[in-house]
């Protein structure tokens, strides 16, 4: 039974192909003589990626500051980082503010050896973790204030329903009511309201 060949597109035609001697395909046979001494090494590359990529790099050597600094010292570093190159209103994952800082210092962290990395994660770690603490808190606050003016919101919510003759609103409504009024609440505030709102409606009060 004939081959099919992937070269010419059709079966193999053996002796009667131009790339046949001595009953052996030519292509089949340097193929198969491609020396194995030709082909990398994983040991050369350091391992090889799925797909292919090679993971080969040299690690970079640390620079002083670092070695002198503890993990508490370069993590208030970029909080301090962050709090003179973003607004506080300004919303900024915290990845983007440690990638920016790293590199502002032309640091790569990748290439820094596991040690440094160690040091330079635990850093991370305690700047996010303050950053957390701090939006938490300032959120509690937030949604104390908002929290008072809930009756008041409520009221208006519900003159704003019957104006428009609705019986009850939905959260699309509540949306729309804050467009047009351009308030800047919390959701947990905008669940509040709906909720409160819908009551009122339903029983009158």
């Amino acid at each position: 039974m004939n081959t099919f060949c992937p070269f010419l597109k059709e079966n193999c035609k053996g002796n009667e192909c131009v790339m046949f001697k001595n009953e052996e395909c030519l292509i089949v046979s340097f193929l198969k003589n491609v020396s194995e001494e030709d082909r990398p090494e994983v040991s050369e590359i350091e391992g090889i990626e799925r797909g292919g990529l090679i993971l080969h790099r040299e690690e970079a050597e640390v620079p002083e500051w670092i070695k002198k600094r503890t993990p508490e010292d370069l993590a208030v570093e970029i909080l301090e980082y962050k709090k003179k190159e973003f607004p506080e209103d300004e919303e900024v994952s915290f990845h983007t503010v440690s990638d920016f800082f790293w590199k502002s210092k032309g640091v790569e962290s990748y290439l820094m050896p596991s040690e440094a990395q160690l040091k330079m994660d635990r850093a991370e770690f305690l700047a996010e973790r303050e950053i957390t603490k701090k939006e938490e808190a300032q959120k509690k606050k937030r949604l104390m204030e908002e929290k008072e003016e809930l009756p008041s919101l409520v009221s208006q919510i519900i003159d704003w329903a019957r104006i428009n003759g609705l019986k009850r609103v939905t959260l699309s409504d509540i949306d729309t009511y804050i467009l047009e009024k351009d308030l800047d609440i919390l959701y947990e505030t905008k669940r509040a309201l709906y909720a409160m709102s819908n009551l009122k409606l339903k029983t009158g009060k």
